[in-house]
């Protein structure tokens, strides 16, 4: 058996231990206690960013909604585009050949012009004299057709006239 000296001291040991164990114990649950609210505040954090990361999600499928949307449509536009293309292409083909007509036709006209300026005498740079027989309509044309100088002035009021007005004038003569 132990003394009481030896009984106290055991005691006394095993308080100290107590004491030190108790502190690490409190340590270990300050400790314990600063990684509970390191762990709340991160699954607070956590949470926000969920939250965040929902409504991004949200966001960004409306985005590709629109997206979507406006690639289709984008799509229509670039097929009329090509629609309107290949009528575009059509129609220059088409006004192609019409100016080609045209040009044959003017070829014609100068032809028919030539011709026309071979039988009547026109061909030369001076105007041909104009005279009348007495007949009151041919005589005011024939005035007229006298009063102008210049070639081409006379070759506009020419056109200008119909085909009966230019016969009383070539049979004024």
């Amino acid at each position: 058996m132990k003394t009481i000296d030896e009984q106290l001291e055991d005691a006394l040991a095993r308080a100290k231990r107590l004491e030190a164990d108790a502190q690490a114990g409190s340590a270990l649950l300050t400790e314990a206690s600063k990684q509970s609210d390191d762990l709340r505040q991160r699954l607070t954090t956590l949470t926000t960013d969920n939250e965040t990361l929902v409504l991004t999600n949200g966001e960004l499928t409306e985005q590709r909604d629109q997206l979507a949307s406006d690639l289709a449509t984008a799509k229509q536009s670039l097929t009329s585009a090509a629609t309107a293309a290949e009528e575009l292409t059509k129609a220059k083909d088409h006004l192609t050949a019409l100016s080609a007509e045209v040009e044959k036709l003017k070829a014609d006209a100068k032809s028919a012009e030539r011709i026309a300026a071979e039988r009547y005498g026109a061909a030369s740079p001076q105007p041909l004299p104009v005279t009348s027989r007495g007949d009151a309509k041919a005589d005011e044309l024939v005035t007229k057709f006298k009063a102008i100088t210049d070639p081409k002035e006379q070759t506009a009021f020419w056109r200008s006239l119909s085909t009966e007005q230019r016969t009383l004038i070539l049979n004024a003569q």
